[in-house]
């Protein structure tokens, strides 16, 4: 049995393609480009991406100074053992009705780098840098998939605000329009129009529209807007009259 484990390396250039276990993607110093399902991800200080088991994907480093990595993988039998004990508790942190050879399939996407995760991934990277004992890896492997299972559980929740009636719908088409956001955080600098959109999303305009102002309370255009204008430090430039 292959055990959970982490990658840890810094590089400038580096390119691999296959799949994996169930995993969280977090770079710093740098960025990486991960091509999956012919879906762009970009990963790098602000943002960190889940993957789940078995996803064909191709990643890409190409930097002028060192990137480096820090990216966790739980192995099956480590993910199928946390899944039951939180089933089989009062607080119920997932809906996972599908038998263990199904696999277990949480919300593939680029969150940002906040919250509980994001926490555990500083932590851990600085403890991996020092040294962990094995005591502190298993407590740290148990610690961040909880913490990744109660976001993807948010994730669930911000999937009620699509009108949607059918639960299975509304996380489907929950799933489209965060493959259109992140085409837009890699190719927001390009001419984009909301025809192109709609097809990386395979929804209609219209549906594309209003489902992505339902989900984040903005439009492509205004998203795209907040991220041309944003400073740096994180604050965004005040637009004043010529």
């Amino acid at each position: 049995m292959i055990d959970n484990f982490i990658i840890r390396q810094k590089s400038k250039k580096y390119q691999w393609s296959g799949d994996c276990f169930l995993s969280i993607k977090s770079f710093y110093g740098g960025q990486a480009d991960y091509l999956v399902n012919q879906r762009e991800y970009q990963v790098g200080n602000t943002n960190f991406l889940i993957l789940n088991e078995c996803t064909k994907y191709r990643l890409t480093i190409d930097n002028p100074k060192e990137t480096e990595s820090f990216c966790v993988f739980f192995s099956p039998d480590f993910v199928s053992e946390v899944v039951s004990s939180l089933n089989s508790t009062d607080e119920k942190l997932l809906d996972f009705n599908k038998k263990r050879q199904e696999g277990i399939r949480l919300f593939e996407r680029n969150y940002h780098l906040s919250g509980k995760v994001s926490e555990l991934l500083k932590i851990g990277r600085n403890k991996f840098h020092f040294g962990m004992d094995e005591l502190e890896k298993d407590e740290f492997y148990h610690q961040l998939l909880n913490a990744i299972f109660q976001q993807n559980n948010n994730t669930l929740i911000e999937t009620e605000r699509l009108t949607s009636k059918k639960k299975s719908t509304r996380e489907e088409i929950y799933q489209r329009v965060l493959f259109v956001k992140d085409f837009i955080d890699c190719n927001y600098h390009k001419n984009l129009r909301l025809k192109e959109l709609a097809n990386v999303g395979l929804l209609s305009e219209n549906h594309l529209l209003r489902n992505f102002n339902q989900i984040f309370g903005i439009t492509p255009f205004q998203h795209i807007s907040k991220k041309e204008f944003k400073k740096p430090d994180g604050k965004y430039w005040k637009l004043t009259k010529p």
